[in-house]
């Protein structure tokens, strides 16, 4: 009978990590417990995120909190790599009371390819919460981290106080299926 026990260290296998590189990156909480959608967790990766960027360990593009997952597009800074990035915003993030949950310990990460386009990758993780239907397309998501949005052309239309248009959810299935689950 075939072993069932997780094999997490082909995860990394190969990995490299690149400063000045882009990458998307998401990780979950174990079991998918929605820990993430209490206000106080959201807030401890949003501020953790802001801290990273702010300290060059990471050039945070985009980032999305979803209730049991988070979404992350970054540049990688020069001194750490990216296993470090994310056993950093997992460690700073997790200094709220143990309330039962914990990181899963594996996360999928993919190094973005000259020719693969920040701008979907980011319309991807912007759309996430409206793919699930856990908000109105006529409000903000409260999750959604982006420190330069002039960096994200899609984000024009939402400055003008305008929702989010409905035909953008089959404009993120097709980049997902174009993109982001291409891996």
């Amino acid at each position: 009978m075939a072993s069932l026990a997780r094999k997490t260290a082909r995860l990394r296998f190969g990995r490299r990590s690149v400063p000045g590189a882009h990458y998307f990156v998401t990780f979950c909480t174990k079991d998918r417990i929605p820990a993430l959608g209490e206000p106080g967790h959201a807030m401890a990766l949003v501020e953790t995120l802001r801290s990273m960027h702010a300290a060059q360990d990471i050039g945070l593009v985009a980032a999305t909190i979803m209730p049991d997952h988070v979404h992350l597009l970054f540049a990688l800074g020069e001194s750490l790599r990216v296993g470090q990035v994310i056993g950093k915003i997992k460690t700073l993030a997790r200094r709220q009371p143990n309330e039962g949950w914990r990181w899963q310990n594996e996360c999928f990460e993919h190094r973005l390819r000259p020719e693969d386009s920040v701008e979907d990758y980011g319309f991807y993780i912007f759309m996430n919460p409206y793919r699930a239907g856990l908000s109105r397309m006529d409000v903000k998501w409260p999750w959604w981290v982006c420190p330069q949005p002039m960096g994200l052309r899609f984000l024009l239309h939402l400055e003008a106080g305008l929702p989010v248009p409905d035909e953008w959810i089959g404009r993120s299935k097709e980049i997902a299926r174009r993109t982001v689950v291409r891996g």
